[in-house]
């Protein structure tokens, strides 16, 4: 082979070495930070957390007796972990969520449980791996209570009074 065409394959190969350095780098800035969000969507987002404190949740009396008052984690690393209800939990990998599970199949805002008129709610907040209740993958906000379990990455999760 002549010079030229070593020199020209050196150079292609350092460019793909070079490319594949960036999408790595990228991907742990992904994984670190989130991913983008366009100001529209957080200025909504912001407006709904704004007015969601002031209005007061209406609860009948039946379905506040049989609402669940804890989340108990049952299989995991975190196994036989408690924590209150009140209000909501939010779970993921992130320092401001309130349960935190160090698990690669778990995203940093990964899931939320929430309190609705009808009980408890699961929300899945657009993790890769999915969030399951009863075995089954989430695709809309779904009821939790008394009986099902949740599970998130290796880690399951049961409520309880």
């Amino acid at each position: 082979m002549s010079d030229l065409v070593v020199l020209g394959l050196k150079l292609g190969f350092l460019a793909l070495l070079w490319l594949f350095i960036a999408f790595v780098a990228n991907v742990i800035r992904t994984d670190l930070f989130g991913r983008k969000v366009p100001a529209a969507e957080l200025a909504q987002a912001s407006f709904e957390a704004a007015s969601a404190p002031g209005k007061p949740q209406r609860i009948s009396r039946k379905v506040g007796k049989q609402l669940p008052t804890v989340l108990k984690v049952t299989h995991g690393p975190q196994a036989g972990k408690v924590l209150p209800l009140a209000g909501g939990v939010l779970i993921g990998r992130a320092a401001d969520c309130q349960l935190i599970l160090d698990d690669d199949y778990v995203s940093t805002h990964h899931a939320r449980i929430a309190l609705s008129s009808d009980g408890y709610q699961v929300d899945d907040l657009g993790s890769t791996n999915g969030t399951f209740i009863n075995n089954e993958r989430l695709s809309a906000t779904t009821p939790f209570g008394l009986g099902d379990t949740l599970r998130i990455g290796r880690t399951m999760m049961s409520v309880e009074k």
